[in-house]
C-alpha cells in the first residue's frame, strides 16, 4: 500500500509540476525554497504559487490528523488510516472534477490554483494517515527522510541494515512521475488520472487489511467485531473468551467503575499475539487498572473514570520469551504505550468499548 501511495504522490507532483508554473504538491521543501526565492528576488507570482501549495498542504495535514485522530478514539489505527485514504480520494477526485469540468481560457488560473491547493491538501491529508503506519510512521511524499535513512543504514559499522520497502518507495515515486510525464506530454490533461487510480487502489489494499486483518501491515492482527464481541462477553460475565483477571496484583474491577471499557490485544512483531501486562493510566499518570491478557495477548480493562487514559503494554518476562517470536530463545520486546479517549456512557445508551491494539517493538 505505501508503495502504491508514494507512486500517487509522484504522479500528481508530475501533473501539477506541468500545470503551475513547477510547483509541486507533495514536495514542500521544494515549494519552501521556490518561495523564498520569489521573495528575495522579487518574484511575487512565483511566491503566490509556492505559497498555495504549502497552504493546501498544511490544510490536509489539519485535517487528515483530526480525522484520523476521531476515528482513532473508537476504532484500530487500521480502520483510522483507511479512513484518512478515503477522504484523501473524495478529495482528488472533487479537485479533478473541479479541474476538468470548467474547461475555459478565462478560468485558467483560477483552475491551476484548485489544482496546486487541492492536490496539496490531499498529499498533506495522505501523510498525516501515513505517520499511524509503522512504529515511527512511513512517509510517501516526502523522501528525503527516507533516502537518509537507507544510506545511512546500508553504510552503519555497527549493524548495517537493508529496508526494501524504501527502495521500493523512492522506485515508484520516480517511475510514476516519469509515466505521468510521458501521458502528460502524449495526452495533456489525461495524467491527472494516473494518481487517483493509485489513490484508489491503495484504499481498496487498505480496506482489505482492515476487512480480514493479515497480511500486509500487520500479519495476524484481530477483527474490530471479534474484540467488541469480547467485550460484550465479559460484560454480560460469559465464561468464553475472557481475558485473566488476576496476576501482578489486579484487584477485581470496581463496582462504580465509570465509563467505556478498553479492550484489544497485545501483538509482537509477527502480528502473534503476545502474553502481558497491560496497565491503565489516567490522566494524572495513576493506575487505575492493571490486568495479565490470555494467551493470545487479548486484554479488557474497566476505568473508573471518562477522560484521556494511557494504555501501557509490556511484555510478560515469564512467558514472552517462547511465545512472543514464535519459538524458544525469542528476542527482547520493548513496552508499547498509547492514548485513548474513553467515553462516559449515555443516558439510556452504554458507551460503546474502545478497542485498541499494542505492537510491542523489538529490542535489538
Amino acid at each position: 500500500m505505501t508503495v502504491v501511495l508514494a507512486g500517487a504522490a509522484g504522479a500528481l507532483d508530475a501533473v501539477t509540476f506541468f500545470v503551475f508554473n513547477e510547483v509541486f504538491a507533495s514536495t514542500m521543501t521544494g515549494n519552501l525554497a521556490v518561495l523564498g526565492l520569489g521573495l528575495g528576488l522579487g518574484r511575487w507570482l512565483s511566491s503566490v504559487e509556492a505559497l498555495c501549495a504549502v497552504a493546501g498542504y498544511v490544510v490536509g495535514l489539519m485535517v487528515g490528523t483530526i480525522v484520523a485522530g476521531l476515528v482513532m478514539h473508537r476504532l484500530p489505527w487500521r480502520t483510522a488510516v483507511a479512513t484518512v485514504l478515503v477522504v484523501e480520494l473524495v478529495v482528488l477526485v472533487t479537485v479533478g472534477i473541479g479541474f476538468y469540468g470548467f474547461v475555459s481560457p478565462e478560468y485558467n488560473t483560477v483552475r491551476a490554483v484548485v489544482l496546486v491547493t487541492g492536490g496539496a491538501a490531499a498529499m498533506g491529508i495522505q501523510a498525516a494517515g501515513l505517520r499511524y503506519v509503522g512504529p515511527a510512521g512511513t512517509p510517501t511524499n516526502f523522501l528525503t527522510g527516507t533516502v537518509t535513512n537507507l544510506v545511512s543504514a546500508m553504510v552503519e559499522l555497527h549493524r548495517p541494515s537493508w529496508d526494501s520497502n524504501s527502495v521500493l518507495r523512492i522506485a515508484a515515486f520516480v517511475c510514476a512521475a516519469g509515466g505521468a510525464a510521458v501521458v502528460q506530454r502524449l495526452v495533456p490533461g489525461a495524467a491527472y488520472v494516473l494518481p487517483v487510480v493509485l489513490v484508489a487502489v491503495a484504499v481498496g489494499l487498505m480496506a482489505r487489511v482492515v476487512r480480514v486483518n493479515h497480511g500486509g501491515l500487520l500479519a495476524g492482527g484481530p477483527q474490530f467485531r471479534d474484540l467488541t464481541r469480547l467485550a460484550e462477553n465479559i460484560e454480560r460475565g460469559s465464561e468464553h473468551g475472557s481475558p485473566a483477571d488476576a496476576g501482578h496484583g489486579g484487584a477485581p474491577v470496581p463496582a462504580a467503575a465509570v465509563g467505556s471499557a478498553v479492550c484489544g490485544r497485545v501483538v509482537g512483531p509477527d502480528g502473534l499475539g503476545v502474553p502481558a501486562v497491560v496497565t491503565l493510566l489516567d490522566d494524572q499518570g495513576r493506575c487505575v487498572a492493571r490486568r495479565d491478557t490470555d494467551d493470545d495477548g487479548r486484554y479488557h480493562l474497566r476505568p473508573t473514570a471518562a477522560g484521556v487514559h494511557t494504555i501501557v503494554g509490556s511484555p510478560d518476562p515469564d512467558q514472552h520469551a517462547t511465545t512472543a517470536t514464535g519459538g524458544a530463545g525469542g528476542g527482547v520486546l520493548w513496552p508499547r504505550a498509547t492514548t485513548v479517549t474513553v467515553s462516559r456512557p449515555r443516558r439510556g445508551c452504554p458507551a460503546r468499548p474502545v478497542v485498541h491494539d499494542l505492537t510491542l517493538q523489538d529490542a535489538d
